[in-house]
Parts: structure tokens; C-alpha cells; sequence
């Protein structure tokens, strides 16, 4: 609002007005001026477009006989060539093809065009491209360009091409790797792992021919056989359901690690040897196969088994022998071992064992026979009882009579157990013996109270039917040390046979113990004692030799039972191998044994002879007297003994004392071990 004054106040207003229309004709001359100028625009932009489709029209007469531009066919780039042109290009590039084929590993072959018989063929192909383009295109083909194919444009020869293929490296034996699928294994320290796949390098030779004809029709310079697919493809791979599933299912028994141990040595069974025992069955489970954990315990026997094996020992008279028979030593129990690892395996429980033995030895480091056993020089009639490594006590004896055909067999073998007051039965004897030890069936270590004198000779014509007839001193000392299952080893050895004897009752030296000490074990030295060591000179080597005389005749039966009832034996009856070959068959019984008084007074004597009168254990006999006895073998009457069937003289016999064939009947067979 304009405030009026009261001079001059109409100057203002006038001067507004005035404004106003100058501010009016500034605008209409712009806009004038702006209308002009476009209308100027588009008369030049009409010009130019005209000028512009003139020229593409002319440019667009050129492709009428040539080919549009970015335009190839068969690799080669035609643009604005003629078909004549386009031709020359095909021969030239048929004359100088070759395909290069990339295989796996980087190597490269090559396949040039003559050797398949490459040849162009021009029929029409090329005027039929050139007739149905649109030359006003050429613009549009600039920036989309078009591809031909040569193949009908060239031919190759298929026979050739057969050759050529055959003919590559890729496809020869030494050169092919099929491809692996992938698979569940076990890798030590880790466990149970699936493996990947892997390729391989093995083409599909129709697929490899394929696109190799391809190649060549469209005269490519280079192609990728992986790219071409080629190649043989795993058939599982590593993410493949099933085998996922697989794994998770032998999973438990794989992963299973057993130990065995024997003595330093070890046997690490683990997944590695387990899981080619393993398959799944319809339901997805495990399934262990027994015909392998059979195996397997079975070479873990025929490795680790000493029983019926040769042994190697060093005699305590200084050689070596090779001991061959036998059956003292470790053995496996096959059977109840591989059930016993089915049931680990199944369980998935690693765990650290001994395997399930049916027999035991001693060590399993060294010889099996350890350092506490009993050796026999069945030719020198002497033993040695070493206890933890230290001689306790050493004997003459007396073995099976060789003329007879009962020698004692040489071989290595455990005692079976052991026995007070046995009594042993056989055809025309009852003997009862106060320490008993078989130690081979039958064959066993007893004392033989009724002999005179031990070692030397005897055993060639007087020897027992097979047993050991030891002093009684030198028995009750070896019975009161010793143990079941400790090794026996019997042996011959050439260069030690001797004629001397030494006297059979009294105390241990009167009966031939080098070393004892009051029926325990003794720290005496290992070692033979230097009048051994004189005594003999054998060889520097022997092999253990088979008995002299037929050691499997017709056997006799026979029984050991405990004086009072409560030994280990029941009294039945158990066939001899060894002890007995007079070929009578007769039946050995050992009946309740008696007291001292039922040794002085045996019902019937040992051996061949009988005799009805006592003869204590102690009583002495004198060796002297023994090779001035005439009448053992000749012996017309024995039949006829009113008491006894064999000896009719027997009571004609002044005394004990004077009984001059005693020393000369044949000991006592043993009894064969009913078991502990």
C-alpha cells in the first residue's frame, strides 16, 4: 500500500505502468528470435538425414555382389569379398589346415588336412548365402555379425579320417588312464575318509571322432577335447547320497584298531586290513565277512605258532641241536580267535590283546621254551633241570629199551602234570611209583626205586618201555620244583654215549645228582660241571636223529589214578604211541596208590619178571652184582611161578638182597595224561 503524501504524490504509480510494458516486448522478441532458430534447426537436421540415407544407399550397392560386413564362414572373415574371393580363401585355408587338439595335462596333437583327404566342395553354397542377404542390412550386420558353417564347403575322406584318429597318442594303452570313481577308505592316523574321484585321461573314441569330423568341416584350428566332453567321467563322485551313507555305516568297524601282542613283538590289526572284509547289506548295515577274519587269524598262526616246530637248542654240553619233533609251543586258537574278532570288530572297540591260545609256552622273545625246562641227552642217559636260568639238578636215567623197540622218542614236549603214589598196570606188572611226571602222552619221568644204577648202556637191552627212570632222590627233588607245562626237550647227541653208571638208591649224589639243594631251587651255575665236560667231546653240530627202534608199535593202555581219590586222574583208560612195542597189548592200570609200604611191597614187580617179595625203596642193590645175574634171559621156569604167572623161581629167592635179576627187568610203561 502506498502511503500518499501530501506533495507529489501521483509520481510512483506512473513510473510502475511504464515498467511494465518495456518488461512485455523484451519477452516477445525472445520468443521470436527462439522460433527462427528451431525452425532453422530442423531444415538442417532434414538435410543431414537425407544426405546421411543417401550415402548408406550407396554404401548398401556395394554389398549387392559382396558379402556384408562382419560376416564368416568357416573361421574366415568375408566381409566385402566376392564369392569368387571367398573361394580362394576356403582353397588356400584347406591347404595349409591343421587342427590342433588340446588334451588333458597340457598336451597337444595335430591333425593337418591332408592326411584326412580335406577337399573343397562349391555347390552353390556361397551364391545362396550372397542371394539371400539384404545389402540395405549392412549397417545392422555391422553390429550383429553372422556366422557360416564351412562343412558344406569341404569334405573329408572317413577312411582316412578312421586312421588318423587311431593314430593319436591320446587313444594308445600306455596312455590311457581310466577315470576313478570315487570311494570310502582308510587312511592311517585319520580314519574311515571318502577319496574324490579323479578324471582320468581317457577318451570315448566315437565321441573323440565326432568332433574331430566337426572340427575339420567347419575347419577349426583348435580345439579343447575337455571342453568336446570327451572323455570318459567318473561314475560316483565324492557328494554321491550313497556313499555318504556308506561311510557312516562302516564307520564303526573300520575305525576299529586291534593290538596283538607277543612278548616285544606286535600285530596292529586296523581299518586298513578291516574294511576289505566289510559290505553293507539290504538294510544299510555292516557286514563283517568271516572268510577274512579267518584269514587273517590264520597267517597270524602260521606266523606267531611255535608248537610242532623245530627248535634250536644249546645243549649244556656245548653244541647246538636242532630238536624237530614235538609239540611243545605257542598255538593259536583259530576257531574261538576269529570269534572272539568278529565280536571286537563288530563292537567297534579298539582294545589291546593276547590272541585266544590252546596252547601256551614260555616266552615268545628267544626260544619258546624260556629259561626254566628240562633237557634230555637220550644218548648220554643224562638230564638237566635249569629253573630260571640256574642248573638245580642234574641226573643220570634210564629210557626206553631199544632192543625192544620202546626207545624214547626225542622231541619237544611240556610236562602234563604231576603225581604222588601212582600205580602203574600193565601186562605182568603192577607198580606203584611215588612221583610221577608225564610229559608225552604216555611217557613220563618217574622214580625208579628198583634199579641199581642209572645212565651208561642199560637202556640199549634193560630200558624201560619208554619212560624216564630216575633216581628216587633226583625224582622227588624234580617233582617238588617243577610244574605243569614246563618244557621237556629230549634229544640224541652223536660223541656222548658213555659207558659208566652211576648207583641208583640212597641219597642224590649215591644216585647220580650232580646239583641238587634240598628239593628247591638252587643257585648252582648253569654251566656242566667240568667231569661232564671231560666226559664227553661231541661234535660241534647236531640234528636231533629219530629213534633208533620202531617208537609207534602196538601201544598198551594204560591208566594212572591218585592213591586217595582226590588226584587229578579218573582211571580211564588211554592208549600208549611210545611206551610200550612188545606187541601183547596189555592194559596198564594205576589204582589207588599206597603209602611207602605199597612201594616195598608191589603186587608185581616191573618188566618181564614178577617177584613176590619186598623190596623197600631204600634197600641198596649193588651195581657189582648186577652183570653177574645169568638167569634173567635164560630163565627157563619163570612161566611157571606158583604166585606169580612169569616167575616160578621167585621163591627160591633167598632175600630181597639177593635177587640177581632186579636190576635187569624192563621199567614200568607210564600213563598216558587223562589231563590236569
Amino acid at each position: 500500500m502506498v502511503e500518499r503524501r501530501s506533495h507529489g504524490g501521483e509520481r510512483p504509480l506512473k513510473r510502475c505502468k511504464e515498467k511494465n510494458i518495456t518488461d512485455r516486448s523484451v519477452k516477445a522478441r525472445r520468443r521470436r528470435r527462439r522460433r527462427k532458430w528451431i525452425y532453422f534447426t530442423r531444415r538442417i537436421s532434414i538435410c543431414m538425414i537425407a544426405a546421411a540415407a543417401i550415402v548408406y544407399c550407396m554404401i548398401s550397392l556395394k554389398y549387392r555382389n559382396t558379402f556384408l560386413p562382419n560376416t564368416r564362414i568357416g573361421g574366415i572373415t568375408v566381409s566385402g569379398m566376392t564369392i569368387e574371393e571367398v573361394q580362394s580363401e576356403i582353397r588356400k585355408g584347406i591347404e595349409r589346415y591343421e587342427l590342433i587338439l588340446e588334451e588333458r595335462d597340457g598336451a597337444e596333437e595335430r591333425i593337418n588336412g591332408e592326411a584326412v583327404g580335406l577337399h573343397p566342395v562349391f555347390d552353390g553354397t556361397l551364391e545362396n548365402i550372397l542371394r539371400k542377404q539384404n545389402s540395405l542390412l549392412w549397417g545392422l550386420r555391422a553390429i550383429r555379425g553372422a556366422e557360416y558353417p564351412s562343412s558344406y564347403m569341404v569334405e573329408y575322406d572317413k577312411g582316412k579320417m578312421d586312421l588318423a584318429v587311431a593314430a593319436l597318442e591320446c587313444l594308445k594303452s600306455e596312455t590311457v588312464v581310466e577315470p576313478a570313481d570315487a570311494y570310502v577308505a582308510f587312511v592311517s592316523g585319520i580314519g574311515l575318509q571318502i577319496i574324490k574321484e579323479k578324471p582320468g585321461k581317457a577318451p570315448v573314441r566315437e565321441r573323440l571322432s565326432e568332433e574331430i569330423g566337426n572340427a575339420v568341416s567347419s575347419l577349426e584350428t583348435r580345439i579343447s577335447l575337455d571342453e568336446r566332453a570327451v572323455y570318459k567321467e567318473p561314475g560316483v563322485s565324492e557328494t554321491d547320497p550313497e556313499l555318504l551313507a556308506q561311510k557312516e555305516a562302516l564307520k564303526v568297524c573300520a575305525d576299529v584298531t586291534v593290538t596283538y601282542r607277543f612278548g616285544s613283538r606286535s600285530e596292529v590289526l586296523d581299518g586298513s586290513t578291516i574294511l576289505p572284509w566289510l559290505s553293507m547289506d539290504g538294510e544299510g548295515r555292516a557286514v563283517v565277512d568271516r572268510n577274512g577274519v579267518e584269514e587273517y587269524v590264520v597267517n597270524l598262526a602260521k606266523k606267531y605258532n611255535t608248537a610242532y616246530c623245530a627248535k634250536e637248542l644249546k645243549t649244556s654240553y656245548g653244541p647246538t641241536v636242532t630238536i624237530t619233533k614235538g609239540h611243545y609251543g605257542w598255538l593259536i586258537d583259530q576257531e574261538a580267535e576269529t570269534e572272539a574278532l568278529l565280536e571286537i570288530i563288530r563292537s567297534g572297540e579298539s582294545q589291546e590283546r593276547e590272541p585266544v591260545y590252546a596252547q601256551k609256552a614260555a616266552s615268545h622273545d628267544g626260544p619258546d621254551y624260556g629259561d626254566t625246562y628240562v633237557e634230555m641227552n637220550l644218548t648220554a642217559q643224562h638230564l638237566f633241570y635249569y629253573k630260571n636260568g640256574k642248573l638245580l639238578i642234574e641226573s643220570d636215567f634210564v629210557s626206553g629199551n631199544e632192543a625192544k623197540g620202546w626207545s624214547t622218542p626225542a622231541g619237544s614236549y611240556e610236562l602234563t602234570y604231576k603225581q604222588r603214589n601212582a600205580v602203574l598196570k600193565g601186562k605182568n606188572y603192577n607198580t606203584p611209583v611215588t612221583y610221577w611226571m608225564p610229559f608225552n602222552g604216555n611217557i613220563g619221568m618217574h622214580d625208579g626205586y628198583w634199579r641199581s644204577s642209572f645212565g651208561g648202556t642199560i637202556y640199549k637191552k634193560n630200558g624201560s618201555h619208554g619212560c624216564i627212570n630216575l633216581p628216587p632222590a633226583v625224582a622227588k627233588t624234580i617233582y617238588e620244583n617243577i610244574e605243569a607245562h614246563i618244557p621237556v626237550l629230549c634229544y640224541h647227541l652223536d660223541g656222548t654215549e658213555t659207558g659208566k653208571t652211576t648207583p641208583g638208591a640212597g641219597d642224590a649224589s649215591k644216585a647220580g645228582a650232580s646239583s641238587v639243594s634240598g628239593g628247591s631251587s638252587s643257585s648252582v651255575d648253569s654251566s656242566v660241571s667240568e667231569e661232564r665236560s671231560k666226559k664227553t667231546t661231541p661234535n660241534n653240530s647236531q640234528t636231533e636223529s629219530s629213534t633208533p627202534a620202531a617208537e609207534n608199535t602196538t601201544g598198551e593202555n594204560q591208566t594212572a589214578a591218585p592213591d586217595n581219590g582226590n588226584g587229578r586222574e579218573d582211571g580211564g583208560n588211554q592208549t600208549s604211541a611210545s611206551e610200550s612195542g612188545n606187541g601183547n597189548g596189555a592194559s596198564q592200570t594205576a589204582g589207588p596208590g599206597n603209602t611207602s609200604s605199597n612201594r616195598e611191597n608191589p603186587s608185581s614187580p616191573p618188566g618181564s619178571e614178577s617177584r613176590n617179595d619186598q623190596i623197600p625203596a631204600s634197600s641198596p642193590i649193588s651195581d657189582a652184582s648186577m652183570p653177574n645175574q645169568p638167569n634173567m634171559p635164560n630163565q627157563p621156569n619163570m612161566p611157571n611161578q606158583p604166585n606169580m604167572p612169569n616167575q616160578p623161581n621167585s621163591s627160591n629167592q633167598p632175600s630181597p638182597s639177593n635177587q640177581p635179576n632186579l636190576s635187569d627187568n624192563p621199567t614200568c610203561p607210564a600213563t598216558v595224561s587223562p589231563g590236569p
